[in-house]
């Protein structure tokens, strides 16, 4: 049976529907790209169908993408506002909750992100971007990685497993 994603009530952060397993494996995993395809590989169907969407709702939680993040006073693209979002998710628990609370702005975390000189350029991880899997290449972010191993061990595109139905 396909699970789409939990849409987090009207006014709700969406921080409730992040499990708590998927940034313990974040936060565990980081910075070691390597090291998240091992644990992959190792999880069962339920728990890569599970991890793919807690990645996409936490990403989603910071802005509506299509809103764009303001920096350096320009209006970022729906694309490059899913893209920023998803590179804090992968900064972990801490920093993404940091984001959340107001401790410094989605435009804060774009000069990061940029790799400009920014006061939280400390709290950043860069991932080592390296896969063992050849096959994996192609998917080398926290947040991407899910849908190769997937392929590879199912046989499935993952987003539509989880759209169908």
């Amino acid at each position: 049976m396909a699970r789409t994603p939990v849409i987090p009530p009207e006014g709700s952060t969406g921080t409730e529907n992040v499990p708590g397993w998927f940034w313990e494996v974040l936060d565990t995993t980081r910075p070691s790209l390597s090291a998240l395809e091992s644990w992959l590989e190792a999880q069962p169907r339920d728990r890569l169908e599970a991890y793919a969407p807690a990645y996409l709702e936490a990403a989603e939680s910071l802005i509506d993408f299509s809103e764009g993040v303001t920096v350096d006073g320009a209006v970022w693209s729906e694309d490059s506002t899913e893209d920023l979002c998803m590179w804090v998710v992968g900064q972990g628990r801490a920093f993404w909750r940091s984001t959340i609370e107001g401790t410094w702005t989605l435009a804060d975390a774009a000069q990061a992100y940029l790799g400009r000189p920014a006061p939280l350029v400390r709290d950043v991880t860069q991932w080592d971007g390296r896969v063992r899997r050849p096959e994996h290449t192609g998917y080398a972010s926290p947040g991407t990685l899910v849908h190769g191993v997937y392929r590879t061990r199912f046989g499935q595109d993952l987003y539509e497993r989880l759209t169908a139905g």
